[in-house]
């Protein structure tokens, strides 16, 4: 779509540097081409102030009739700034204000890479964290360039839509320069260098200092793995269409998991990522890496619950189906997702309850996505023994699903309904009835239809951490149940929590324990116990025919 030759924005990004000559945060000089505002009229704003990385009241802005005076206002519904005019703009308008990254205390969780953050001497962001736009959904050209004239050698400056320090341009909505990641500093990467002509034109995987050599596994088949992806979806990469992944280590805040941005994705990890075993990680990039073509954007507050499903599934099916790894990984995905759906204690909470718990807690978060995932693969199971195709649901829904959205078309449940209902009729209606009710779904014992392995009846402990899960963001034991495991082992109501490993590796691992450090009377203990209720569950774990012979 072609972009009217006035609504043009440059963005100019200068690395400010401390003393050690590290990355300490930016300048940035904003141009808007002839925005016309009126008085009092909004001129840029900010998605919000929760991950903002400069003070509003510190822009400067000008134009062409020289300072122009601007109001900031902040909204109350959620937390947007806006900077309003205080005049009519004559001209172009220049903006200029200056970051500052999150500071890494380790007191907090990063749940979504959306701030701007030190890292090695470096610095990497999402626009959403720094970069103020005009708002709506006029279409700009947009250009970013790096100022790199007093920068240490062998500085490197990369936005998601290539390697600076040259400008790069874009035409689109002003989302973006929001929507999308800066990194900056002695960065490395795969391919090692920008050059023209070369993959480098459309991917790369960038990261500060040395990897973890569980990361690094990743890096090395993140590219060969990326090109099934878009083979998978019948899309290619190209200059235009690009994929660059950032990984960030966060030290101390406690961090594991990926952001997804457009054609873009940060990987975050932090001072526990030897636990991760390599299984976790192949996991956790396959479902990313389908986000691109599935997910909705970083700024969607909602959760998109019917694609967290396909996503699901797709880490199951991907990695094996490609050959990146064995039945193995095939066989223990499969049993993650099922432990964590039906020893979940809200398995049978009806959706619109669920939905309404979702926001303010990762517990049923997490539920919402493993249910999704049952509700998902068990319509796929059932699918292929209605149907001659070999994976009905990937070419009638999941393929026809992801060209909707890329058209801009609806791509919910009602079309996915819709695409599947001359296979399934029904029944999948009733299946979706069943989800939304909160009934346990259970899965064809039979599973793909390989006579090696089945799916296993256990009876398996319920998960429980004994407390109210955010209790290990506030750093501070609360609603301690009585009788529980993590009572039983010597926490108590009140104790201060200095530190814990990571719940999802109790979620995903059966067998795995929670270790917590907690301050008690001045006294610093280290506290290990089972997050596990004495209550069982019915279960259900893929089990190989041969191991129940023997």
């Amino acid at each position: 779509m072609a972009s009217n030759s006035d609504s043009t924005i440059k963005v100019l990004l200068t690395p400010r540097f401390d003393v050690s000559q590290a990355i300490a945060g930016l300048r940035v000089v904003l141009d808007l081409g002839s925005p016309k505002v009126d008085e009092d009229c909004v001129l840029v704003t900010s998605g919000t102030t929760v991950n903002q990385s400069f003070i509003p009241r510190q822009i400067e802005a000008s134009d062409d009739a020289g300072p122009l005076p601007l109001q900031t206002k902040i909204s109350n519904q959620d937390s947007s700034v806006y900077w309003l005019a205080g005049r009519k703009t004559s001209g172009n308008v220049s903006l200029k204000y200056r970051t500052v990254p999150v500071p890494n205390t380790g007191s907090k969780n990063i749940s979504k890479a959306v701030g701007l953050y030190t890292d090695q001497g470096g610095l990497l962001a999402s626009g959403l964290a720094f970069v103020a736009t005009p708002p709506g959904d006029k279409i700009y050209h947009s250009t970013v360039e790096w100022d790199l004239s007093q920068a240490p050698d062998g500085t490197r400056a990369v936005w998601t839509f290539g390697e600076g320090p040259g400008p790069i341009e874009k035409v689109g909505p002003s989302s973006i320069l929001t929507e999308t990641v800066y990194m900056i500093g002695p960065m490395n990467s795969n391919p090692p260098s920008s050059n023209p002509g070369s993959i480098s034109d459309y991917y790369g995987y960038f990261w500060f200092g040395d990897l973890p050599p569980n990361v690094a596994v990743i890096k090395d088949l993140h590219y060969e793995f990326l090109l099934k992806v878009t083979e998978f979806f019948e899309v290619s990469v190209s200059a235009d269409n690009p994929y660059r992944s950032f990984a960030l280590d966060t030290g101390l805040s406690k961090s594991f998991g990926g952001t997804s941005f457009l054609r873009s994705q940060i990987f975050t990890y932090d001072d526990q990522i030897s636990q991760a075993e390599d299984y976790d990680l192949v996991r956790r990039m396959a479902y990313e890496m389908s986000h691109l073509y599935l997910g909705p954007p970083v700024t969607r507050k909602d959760m998109d619950w019917l694609y967290e499903g396909i996503k699901n599934c797709l880490s199951i099916y991907m990695p094996f189906r490609n050959g990146f790894r064995t039945g193995h990984y095939f066989q223990a995905t499969i049993n993650v997702l099922c432990l964590r759906y039906y020893t979940s204690p809200l398995i049978n909470v009806p959706f619109e309850e669920l939905l309404k718990l979702v926001p303010k807690s990762s517990a049923a978060r997490e539920h919402l996505e493993a249910r999704a995932w049952a509700f998902v693969v068990g319509t796929d199971l059932r699918a292929r023994r209605m149907s001659e195709l070999k994976r009905p649901i990937e070419d009638l829904g999941i393929k026809p699903l992801s060209k909707m959205r890329a058209s801009g078309k609806p791509y919910g449940i009602e079309q996915w309904i819709d695409l599947l209902d001359p296979l399934m009729g029904e029944e999948l209606k009733q299946r979706y009835e069943d989800f939304v009710a909160g009934r346990t779904i259970l899965l064809d014992v039979g599973l793909f239809g390989a006579k090696t392995h089945y799916l296993k009846q256990v009876d398996q402990e319920i998960l429980d951490f004994g407390m109210d899960q955010k209790s290990f963001e506030y750093g501070l034991v609360m609603d301690l149940k009585n009788g529980s495991r993590a009572e039983d082992a010597g926490l108590k109501e009140g104790d201060r929590i200095l530190g814990s490993s990571h719940q999802w590796r109790c979620v995903d691992h059966f067998e795995a324990e929670m270790e917590v450090v907690v301050e008690r009377d001045g006294e610093e203990k280290k506290i290990n116990y089972w997050p596990r209720s004495h209550e069982k569950a019915k279960s259900w774990q893929m089990a190989k025919k041969d191991d129940e012979e023997g």
